[in-house]
């Protein structure tokens, strides 16, 4: 701190409250990092598994595509289109020690925009009931993907702001306040140590006197 108290008694205990309190909120905070952490490696865990799960899952999309392009032809893709239609999505709010994160739901009325089934599959080779399936399974893991993600970013940029917090708690405002507290004590010290050899003095010129 570039400014420095008086060394007196008052400020002396005023900086040891100070010092108290940030020790405190620097305890709150590593119980909040903790938590953060212990979060975050859970749903880290979860979404490897969700992440490795969805991306094999897209890349039966891809090869059912191309097969379905190559042995059905262009027209048969048109007629899969995917539905135009816009999805109306509900965003919901959570906490979580402090951290607020959003998670996304389609509303019921658009929660399966899906595909036009428009074909005779009487007529139609077995890739193209893959690919709906296979499209059907990603839909399943989409919302559940988003939103793990969504928590995950917001749980990282959270404990990112509770460390740098800590930090500037432990390596800044603890060793200002702990140094102001000693020299004032130091000051105090000296000053009591100058009037008691004050007193000494004067007693020892009154015992002359006497």
């Amino acid at each position: 701190m570039a400014h420095r108290k008086a060394p007196t008694r008052e400020n002396l205990l005023e900086t040891r409250k100070q010092i108290t309190t940030v020790q405190y909120g620097k305890t709150l905070l590593e119980k909040k990092r903790d938590a953060l952490l212990r979060t975050l490696e859970d749903d880290r865990r979860k979404f490897k598994e969700m992440d490795k799960e969805f991306r094999e899952i897209n890349k039966r999309i891809s090869l059912i595509y191309s097969l379905v392009r190559m042995y059905e032809g262009h027209s048969m893709l048109q007629l899969l289109k995917p539905d135009t239609s816009s999805i109306t999505v509900r965003v919901e709010k959570f906490s979580l020690m402090g951290c607020r994160f959003s998670q996304f739901f389609p509303k019921e009325m658009s929660q399966k925009p899906g595909i036009r089934v428009n074909y005779d599959p009487a007529l139609t080779s077995l890739y193209v009931d893959d690919l709906l399936m296979a499209i059907s399974q990603s839909e399943k893991i989409l919302w559940p993907y988003i939103n793990l993600k969504s928590k995950i970013t917001s749980l990282e940029k959270e404990l990112n702001k509770t460390m740098l917090r800590i930090n500037t708690l432990e390596y800044i405002f603890l060793p200002d306040l702990k140094k102001e507290e000693t020299d004032i004590q130091e000051v105090i010290s000296e000053r009591e140590r100058q009037e008691r050899y004050s007193i000494k003095k004067i007693s020892r010129k009154k015992k002359m006197k006497a």
